[in-house]
C-alpha cells in the first residue's frame, strides 16, 4: 500500500502568524535557518567575550633580575673590571664619564658643557692627558658624589632591603628620596641608576672581566 507523501511546504492564509508563513516559502524558510544561524554565532562570541581574562597578560622576561643573594653578579662587578660609560645629571646639567677600568687603573673621557677631557686615573690620582704630556688634576668629579661611583657604597645601601621586580629591573625604594635601580641581563649586572631627587646617577656596564691592561693604554 502507498502512502501519500506530505507536501513540503503547506498552504498557508493571511491569518497565520508570520513566522509560520514565512516557514512554509523556500526563502522564508532559508532566511529563519540563517538568522538562527546567526545568533548562535553571535552568541558564542558574546560567551567568549565575557569569559576572557580583561586583564592583560604578562609574560615573563627572558633576562633575570638579580637577587639580593646572587653574589656572583655583584662579585664580578667589584672586581672593577670593566667597560663603563656615566651619565650624571645635577641640577640639569649633564656630564659624561665612559672608558676602561682594571683594578686601580683607568681611563677615559669627561664630557660636559666646557669640552671633552681625556683622563687617566691612578690609584688615587688623577692626570689629564695631552699630545705629549700628562698633567695631574683635582677637579674630574667637581660637584659629583663619588659616593655613587663606588660600588661597594652602592650594594650596601640595598643590602637587606625591599625591592620591587619587573623583567629585568628591581627597583629599591631608600630613604631621603633615594631610588635605586638594577638592570642585569642572564650573566651580569648592565645598569645601575641611582635618583636622589632631581639629581640622576646612571651607571653602565659593559665586558665585564674582560678589560686588560692594553685596554687602559690605548
Amino acid at each position: 500500500m502507498f502512502h501519500k507523501r506530505e507536501p513540503k511546504f503547506k498552504k498557508t492564509s493571511p491569518d497565520d502568524p508570520w513566522i509560520v508563513r514565512t516557514w512554509q516559502t523556500p526563502r522564508g524558510r532559508a532566511s529563519l535557518k540563517l538568522a538562527v544561524y546567526g545568533l548562535f554565532i553571535i552568541s558564542v562570541l558574546i560567551l567568549i567575550v565575557v569569559k576572557t581574562d580583561r586583564n592583560p597578560k604578562v609574560y615573563k622576561s627572558t633576562y633575570t633580575a638579580i637577587k639580593k643573594d646572587d653574589t656572583a653578579k655583584i662579585a664580578a662587578l667589584k672586581e672593577n673590571n670593566f667597560a663603563f660609560r656615566y651619565t650624571i645629571t645635577i641640577n640639569d646639567l649633564k656630564t659624561l664619564y665612559y672608558g676602561n677600568k682594571m683594578q686601580n687603573l683607568e681611563s677615559g673621557f669627561k664630557e660636559d658643557q666646557n669640552g671633552i677631557v681625556k683622563y687617566l686615573k691612578e690609584n688615587d690620582k688623577v692626570y689629564k692627558i695631552g699630545l705629549t704630556d700628562k698633567e695631574e688634576i683635582t677637579n674630574l668629579y667637581e660637584g659629583i658624589n663619588l659616593e655613587y661611583l663606588n660600588l661597594n657604597y652602592i650594594f650596601d645601601l640595598i643590602n637587606d632591603k625591599q625591592n620591587e621586580v619587573e623583567g629585568n629591573k628591581q627597583t629599591y625604594h631608600l630613604d631621603n628620596n633615594i631610588v635605586i635601580e638594577i638592570i642585569t641581563d642572564n650573566l651580569n649586572i648592565k645598569k645601575i641608576t641611582i635618583q636622589e631627587n632631581s639629581n640622576l646617577y646612571e651607571l653602565e656596564y659593559d665586558r665585564i672581566g674582560k678589560i686588560s691592561k692594553n685596554d687602559i693604554e690605548n
